[in-house]
């Protein structure tokens, strides 16, 4: 069995997937967190297994296709906004994620995609490797001194911000979500309004660039879409943002294309060091014709992009999946038998 472990709110490309595995008449089921947060699932978890809905999961899963899931934004929102309430959503979240970190050992014998080990990525290290895997990456800088990052713009001239790490969306009042991180031009202007020490920051060094890439990846190959983020002022700097002017907001356009043979190459030396056999990789080339590596997510958003770029990503995808399954199916038969 293939277990789509996924999110009803925020996750907009597992869909796409179940409408395959429909299509294929695989044998699958979709676990939503919110299912089992609302009691729509029957879920009984003993020492003979995990059972939803009266099928044991422990004994039919072959493969765990995660797609994120059982995060804090998913519990549902508690009115009363003062210290206990706060503590009560905290402690169902802990409750909630020590139920969710079960499945790892549950399933511990399952093929994970992504790898369960490497789930969860630093965004600092992999710059790192990645460089020692051949792929350029931006000058960076982590400080929380402003005299350093004076020393960083002098040097650089212009320079951006962005999270360090992966960061939850906020919601508000109506569950309209709200993303405040962008990447950021910081300008002599900002830095001069610095306290003298301030949060721990990241700054790089500002490429002007040509063409930007999603880079969607699965099992060494490399599925590329172009963003064309150049056409738009809004969408220069960063091309998560959209054209807030207009009543109907416009987004960047999305083009099949390619990479260079030595680029492909260095991601999947990248990709293999870091042991993920699936994700998002966000690239850009400047107008010497550089590319430069920026980050990688092992659970980016995957349809919107191959979708609109007619890729087929998630079609690939489910393929492999019907058959990893088949052949560990006829490994537990074969097992029997003996």
């Amino acid at each position: 069995m293939i277990l789509i472990l996924t999110s009803e709110a925020g996750d907009y490309s597992h869909p796409r997937f179940v409408e395959w595995l429909h299509f294929y008449k695989a044998d699958y089921m979709v676990l939503s967190a919110e299912s089992i947060i609302k009691g729509e699932e029957a879920v009984e978890y003993t020492s003979e297994g995990l059972l939803v809905n009266g099928i044991n999961l422990s004994k039919e899963v072959n493969i765990v296709f995660n797609r994120r899931w059982l995060v804090s934004a998913e519990i549902p929102h508690i009115i009363n906004d003062d210290i206990f309430a706060r503590d009560l959503k905290r402690n169902i979240s802990r409750e909630l994620y020590e139920f969710r970190d079960s499945f790892f050992h549950e399933f511990k014998n399952a093929l994970w995609i992504p790898n369960l080990e490497n789930f969860y990525v630093n965004k600092i290290s992999n710059l790192s490797l990645a460089k020692k895997c051949g792929l350029l990456i931006p000058e960076y800088l982590i400080t929380n001194s402003k005299e350093k990052l004076k020393d960083f713009v002098s040097f650089h001239k212009k320079i951006i911000t962005k999270a360090i790490g992966n960061f939850t969306l906020s919601y508000t009042e109506d569950s309209y979500a709200v993303n405040p991180i962008y990447t950021k031009v910081v300008t002599e202007e900002l830095i001069d309004l610095l306290p003298d020490h301030f949060m721990l920051s990241l700054f790089q060094r500002y490429i002007a660039k040509k063409k930007e890439y999603r880079v969607l990846y699965f099992n060494k190959k490399c599925y590329c879409v172009e963003l064309l983020t150049q056409e738009n002022d809004f969408s220069v700097i960063d091309s998560r943002r959209s054209d807030k002017s207009k009543e109907t907001k416009e987004e960047i356009r999305l083009v099949q294309s390619s990479l260079p043979v030595d680029v492909s190459s260095s991601i999947v030396k990248f990709m293999t060091e870091i042991n993920l056999n699936i994700g998002c990789l966000d690239l850009i080339q400047d107008e010497s014709g550089n590319f430069y590596f920026l980050e990688v997510n092992p659970v980016g958003q995957i349809s919107g992009y191959s979708h609109r770029a007619n890729l087929n990503f998630e079609k690939e995808i489910v393929e492999y999946m019907i058959k990893e399954d088949q052949i560990k199916n006829e490994e537990k038969r074969i097992r029997e038998i003996c």
